[in-house]
């Protein structure tokens, strides 16, 4: 009985001395994963705090194109490509990417990123829906450009001020002393835009019904700027579907706001020959033309369509 005991316990022994063995092993094996991420995770932040650019140049670019022509894109780029290598999921390193590949000639590229981009858990995303719009625009592809910038429209725009907020990228871009706008602002003011474009796109499109309810729609947003273009759209959509009463209304409303439209003028001048008031007619349509002699680069409405990240 006492070596049977003794034998039982020389079992024990040897099965726990193989099991604490085993334990080891995998306490080392943990610990040298732990280290091997760590270290990986110190070696990307390594890398992308070295490729971090100076966004002075980016920022005074999308305020005034004109500024900065010989813009050097490539930190940008090698810095944003970076980001998204690491995180695949940045939806927003992705929009600002494209931004960069469309202004160094990728458009292609930059249109995929985008539409990568363009919507989050179902939802709308401003920036990228935005671009594309525009991009489809400046092609003269007035169907898909009004799909997308329906889509800008019908974003919500605080979850995008909210997810810019909480992005690394920008907030190394507001930080930059060369950044002294508001966000809200801004994007308040690119919806403005949006509207604009989308009128545009429909009036070239032939669809007026379609401008009068999206006008009534953008007049009825009551932080949006450029409600005289709003209801210029208007005016104009009624001059098209041959109801000059309320054209010519919609028209006064808009000069009531902005004076020096010249396209109004003339829109104006062509309802009073109609009426056969050709003396007043004459006297519109020389405002038109003194007017267009300006060349005031805030008319027409959709001249400068750009693409935007803030």
């Amino acid at each position: 009985m006492l070596k049977l005991n003794i034998s039982m316990m020389s079992v024990l022994r040897w099965l726990m001395s193989r099991v604490a063995v085993i334990y080891i092993i995998i306490f080392v094996f943990c610990l040298t994963c732990l280290d091997l991420k760590m270290l990986e995770m110190r070696i990307k932040v390594r890398h992308l705090n070295d490729a971090i650019p100076d966004f002075s140049n980016l920022i005074n670019f999308s305020q005034d194109q004109n500024v900065r022509k010989g813009i050097d894109w490539e930190p940008y780029k090698d810095y944003f490509e970076l980001v998204v290598r690491y995180e695949p999921d940045d939806l927003i390193t992705k929009q600002l990417l494209g931004y960069v590949d469309f202004y160094t000639g990728q458009e292609d590229q930059a249109m995929a990123l985008f539409k990568a981009s363009s919507q989050m858990n179902g939802r709308f995303l401003f920036w990228s829906n935005y671009n594309l719009g525009v991009m489809y625009f400046k092609k003269g592809m007035w169907p898909q450009s009004a799909v997308y910038l329906f889509k800008a429209i019908s974003s919500n725009p605080q979850l995008s001020i909210l997810l810019m907020q909480n992005s690394i990228v920008y907030k190394q871009i507001f930080a930059n002393p060369y950044f002294k706008y508001s966000i809200n602002d801004e994007i308040t003011d690119a919806q403005a835009r949006a509207y604009v474009l989308l009128l545009s796109c429909l009036n070239n499109m032939g669809q007026y019904e379609k401008m009068v309810l999206v006008s009534n729609l953008a007049l009825s947003g009551q932080n949006l700027s450029y409600k005289d273009a709003f209801y210029y759209y208007a005016g104009l959509a009624f001059y098209e579907l041959h109801q000059y009463d309320k054209a010519y209304l919609l028209f006064q409303k808009s000069l009531s706001l902005e004076k020096d439209n010249p396209d109004i003028y003339y829109y104006i001048g062509d309802i009073y020959e109609k009426a056969g008031q050709l003396d007043q007619a004459r006297g519109f349509i020389q405002i038109s033309y003194t007017l267009h002699q300006r060349n005031d680069p805030r008319f027409p409405y959709d001249a400068h369509a750009n693409l935007r990240f803030f």
